[in-house]
């Protein structure tokens, strides 16, 4: 874009930009979604707090700590965090898991004898793949 903008290219260090470099009115982007919305005959709700809902399970999922979450979703409590984020979070799966395998250790698969022959190399192997995705 700033490519095509040439001489009219404003920079303002932003991810997403008007053609010219400058950022997205919020504004036009809310009206335009209004209209799609309209075109689909979809009924004009409000999704503000969907999206935060998802953002911060998204994010605990992702094993982001609550503060942080609270953070990027303006929260002024952490309680008030904690009803957007809905699941359990990863390190509380990571404990989950790990607490099991204490009780129960996993059995370690039977070793089994090898199928192909000794001689037999990767390379002749990748090679023979390759000839089968061109005959492909």
């Amino acid at each position: 874009m700033r490519i095509a903008a040439g001489e009219l290219w404003e920079e303002y260090d932003v991810a997403f930009s008007r053609p010219d470099g400058r950022p997205l009115d919020p504004r036009a982007d809310y009206e335009e979604f209004k209209e799609l919305l309209a075109e689909a005959g979809i009924d004009d709700r409000r999704l503000y707090d969907g999206s935060r809902h998802t953002a911060g399970t998204i994010l605990n999922e992702l094993g982001v700590d609550m503060p942080t979450i609270m953070e990027v979703l303006r929260h002024t409590q952490i309680s008030q965090t904690r009803r957007y984020v809905k699941g359990r979070s990863h390190l509380s799966k990571d404990a989950m898991r790990r607490m099991g395998e204490f009780f129960a250790p996993p059995v370690p698969p039977p070793v089994e004898s090898p199928t192909e022959t000794t001689t037999e190399t990767a390379d002749t192997r990748a090679a023979r793949a390759r000839r089968r995705c061109r005959v492909r």
